[in-house]
């Protein structure tokens, strides 16, 4: 290859690292917008409510307990 080869194929080389690297740079900054629009627009129904003023090391005990489940009482993986 002549020494005017080299040099143009490094320069084209060159000008498509630019391009792919622009391109990463704008696919990431778009992800992040539409991650955030997403987190807006699933967030905006959340409800922030106070925790529940207890004693640090204290257990809460719930004022119903828990329904019984459905279905088998034991699963099984179906190996042997």
């Amino acid at each position: 290859m002549r020494r005017d080869e080299v040099s143009y194929a490094v320069a084209v080389r060159d000008d498509g690292l630019r391009k792919v690297t622009r391109l990463t740079w704008r696919v990431g900054a778009v992800g992040i917008v539409c991650s955030a629009l997403i987190a807006v627009a699933f967030g905006h129904n959340v409800q922030h409510t106070a925790p529940h003023p207890a004693a640090p090391g204290t257990i809460l005990i719930p004022a119903q307990p828990p329904a019984p489940a459905q279905g088998a009482g034991q699963v099984t993986s179906g190996a042997s």
